[in-house]
């Protein structure tokens, strides 16, 4: 029985194979397969899988055809359209690689453009200079009228030391007041390392402004660096004629910050220390208190917490007169400068009345760097960092070439200072770059360099100074 159905197999499959008709080579059917036609790609979908898999390229199969890789590794030309070029894979990647470098730089300098022209330093700049140039001008500036002069016995200046713990907004409220960015604002804490000096003359006044670094209580020192720093500051707040104190009245507000208040209840043991009240009978010097980002309180609940913050504070620490402002919009700044201004003692000039800081441009280039860093980097990273000056080079059309060295203390914290394909140390630079072009009303070319710190504590000689310490 099972021989017989074994013979009946064997003859069945004989004469289907006697009926089919013969099979082409499979160069052949591939051959036919790219002309595209309907019954070459039958013939192909006809050739057994374990035939078709026998070619590399037939993996990625198409009913119908041969599909567009064969076509491409068998040596067929691809039709272009009119005016197309051919291009390799790796050209097409690189093509591409550019395009999207050259975006992402477009939209930095764009986002950059966008923050600078956002600056309050920056608009009140815009209006100064709207105001000098405008015939119905009546009380121009000195600072902004050449031909403008005072005679030195009928000159009055007056020196405001700038005091506040750390993110209150003393270096931001500087920048508004002098219409440039001398001083580096950044949301983090002790952004400011070092006394900064900034001064505006307003006809025959002159205010001096010193942005001194956050105070603090001994109890918050994170070593003798940051309490020799606080010590500097009130030595320096102690020889000035008028003190303002800036205090985050929306963060005083919501989460009150208990080293305000130790601050305020401090201020004039302190200050009398330094001054000697005991032997030279002088006392500390008067004080205006400024309620800064008052912008952020909205209704009539956040207006009673805003009153409620000024009562509480004048009840630890005397105030002349307080003002609320709002140092990063430029609200309520010209209240207060008027009232700073009225205070001026009859005494000559500090400062040119065209000056608006006592630093060169150097200087200024560099505080404008380190603020691109700060903005950039983030946890510690910035604190260990410092710029250090390489040139600068004046050409014929006006413009500048500024030349920086960023010093970091290792190869990992290189590698993030720079980033990937260079685009973190290309951010820092676009933004420092559209600063600087606005603070000098000129083109800058800045170049910026990566190195690592010798061992010895230096660069080429020059090692890191004592006011760039960390924290």
């Amino acid at each position: 029985m099972s021989s017989s159905r074994g013979a009946s197999a064997a003859a069945r499959a004989l004469l289907s194979r006697a009926s089919a008709p013969a099979l082409r080579p499979l160069e052949e059917v591939s051959s036919a397969a790219r002309l595209g036609t309907v019954a070459a790609g039958a013939e192909w979908a006809a050739v057994s899988p374990w035939r078709r898999a026998w070619f590399p390229w037939t993996r990625s199969y198409r009913p119908g055809g041969a599909p567009a890789s064969a076509m491409r590794r068998v040596g067929v030309p691809r039709i272009l359209p009119e005016g197309e070029k051919s291009e390799s894979r790796g050209h097409r990647a690189e093509r591409l690689r550019r395009a999207r470098i050259r975006h992402e730089v477009k939209m930095a300098k764009e986002k950059a453009r966008e923050e600078v022209e956002s600056e309050a330093w920056v608009k009140e700049r815009a209006r100064l200079e709207n105001l000098a140039n405008s015939s119905r001008l009546t009380h121009r500036a000195v600072a902004l009228d050449p031909d403008a002069t005072v005679p030195e016995r009928d000159q009055r200046c007056v020196r405001v030391g700038v005091v506040g713990v750390p993110n209150a907004g003393k270096s931001q409220l500087v920048n508004t007041l002098v219409g440039s960015q001398i001083c580096a604002v950044s949301a983090k804490t002790n952004t400011t390392r070092v006394e900064t000096l900034g001064a505006l003359t307003r006809g025959d006044a002159q205010a001096v402004l010193l942005d001194l670094p956050g105070v603090v209580g001994p109890e918050h020192y994170r070593n003798p660096t940051h309490a020799t720093k606080v010590s500097s500051a009130w030595a320096a707040a102690a020889g000035c004629d008028l003190l303002l104190f800036i205090v985050d009245a929306n963060r005083q507000a919501r989460r009150p910050d208990p080293r305000v208040v130790d601050l305020l209840a401090s201020a004039r043991a302190n200050l009398e220390r330094l001054k000697y009240t005991e032997v030279t009978g002088l006392s500390m010097p008067p004080a205006v208190l400024a309620l800064n980002k008052v912008d952020l309180f909205r209704g009539t609940e956040d207006r009673e917490a805003l009153k409620r913050v000024a009562r509480e504070l004048a009840a630890v620490h005397p105030f002349e007169d307080m003002f609320p402002i709002s140092a990063a919009k430029g609200k309520g700044t010209d209240a207060l400068l008027s009232h700073l201004l009225l205070r001026a003692p009859r005494r000559p000039w500090d400062l040119p009345p065209s000056a608006v800081t006592d630093k060169s441009m150097i200087d200024q280039a560099i505080e404008v760097v380190r603020e691109s860093v700060y903005r950039r980097l983030h946890q510690e990273l910035p604190y260990s960092i410092v710029p250090v000056h390489d040139s600068w080079t004046n050409f014929d059309d006006g413009s500048y070439r500024i030349e920086q060295t960023l010093m970091v203390d290792s190869v990992p914290m290189k590698q993030i200072v720079v980033g990937t394909r260079g685009s973190v140390i290309g951010q820092i630079g676009i933004r420092a770059r559209t600063v600087l072009e606005k603070m000098f009303s000129r083109r800058v070319h800045l170049v910026l360099n990566v190195k690592v710190r010798k061992k010895n504590n230096s660069l080429r000689g020059k090692a890191r100074t004592t006011e760039y310490e960390l924290y």
